[in-house]
């Protein structure tokens, strides 16, 4: 059952519906997109006893406001940020209720750059191909959340947690570092490279591209890393977190809308945690790489 619960004041930047996404179809084109920051995602779930794979919306930078059409239990995680339901000024990672006719706006967050809003009992969206998150290279999912759009909510993801009523504030899910680290599982074609690129490649500082976006995050080393060989690969399966390296030598980490195959080496994958944390950095900030080895 689904009724409506919120119409969208602002949009914000970019507000897309998201869950964990759809998996199993990369042989089709289709990558799994969904949530870029999972964690988060799902934390916001979990503490309003909702099913992880609820349907949130993820929501780029501030200015998101929306009238609520009916009385809704809401969470927001993910960047930090103010909140104000109908001018009472709160904050982010804490559980509110909201009475019809009460309006939530988001803030600019001052770590991180996306949030995530889910609500008890989870949202109602389009699903296509088994999952409600909107891919942005294909264009499969639900269009973008525009002014004056009729949010529905639903009973259908309500499970029992621990959390949930218990916890009405959490913890950030992040916090931001001068220089974050970001955990690599070398290869699998890292003997594109010199021994002295990859050992630079985990030396190196690198800037995050305002050129980026869920497809990739961009980022731009001191020096270019240099390919020892040349031509391209055959193109072969990609996975979030794939870090490429194009010919220009500045590292592109693949977030989860990115393409299923590539031709370009692929020097190492970020483990789960790092392709989390890689949806709150902004252009600008700084990362490095440190080299994780399996058991």
């Amino acid at each position: 059952m689904s009724f409506p619960l919120f119409e969208v004041v602002r949009p914000g930047a970019l507000t897309v519906f998201q869950d964990r996404g759809r998996f199993g179809l990369s042989g089709f084109g289709v990558s799994p997109s969904g949530a870029w920051d999972r964690r988060s995602a799902a934390k916001a779930n979990r503490a309003l006893g909702n099913s992880v794979d609820a349907p949130v919306l993820e929501i780029l930078g501030g200015g998101f406001a929306a009238r609520a059409l009916a009385p809704a239990t809401v969470l927001l995680t993910g960047a930090q940020a103010e909140v104000a339901v109908s001018g009472r000024r709160g904050f982010t990672h804490t559980v509110l209720d909201l009475a019809p006719g009460d309006t939530l706006e988001l803030g600019d967050p001052e770590s991180g750059c996306r949030t995530y809003l889910a609500v008890r009992g989870g949202f109602s969206a389009p699903a296509v191909l088994g999952s409600h998150s909107l891919d942005l290279l294909s264009g499969i999912g639900p269009a973008p959340v525009a002014a004056s759009d009729v949010l529905f909510g639903s009973s259908s993801f309500v499970e029992t947690h621990a959390w949930y009523p218990m916890l009405r504030q959490l913890p950030p899910t992040w916090s931001r570092l001068s220089i974050e680290p970001l955990k690599v599982i070398i290869g699998p074609r890292e003997d594109w490279f010199t021994v002295a690129t990859v050992e630079r490649f985990f030396n190196e500082v690198f800037t995050v591209s305002p050129d980026s976006n869920r497809v990739g995050l961009r980022l731009v080393p001191r020096k270019p890393l240099a390919i020892k060989r040349g031509g391209e690969l055959p193109s072969e399966g990609m996975v979030r977190g794939a870090i490429q390296v194009p010919p220009d030598g500045n590292p592109v980490v693949f977030g989860p809308d990115h393409p299923v195959t590539g031709g370009y080496p692929v020097i190492g994958v970020l483990d789960e945690d790092s392709a989390d944390r890689c949806a709150q950095l902004v252009p600008g900030q700084l990362v490095h790489f440190e080299e994780k080895v399996l058991d």
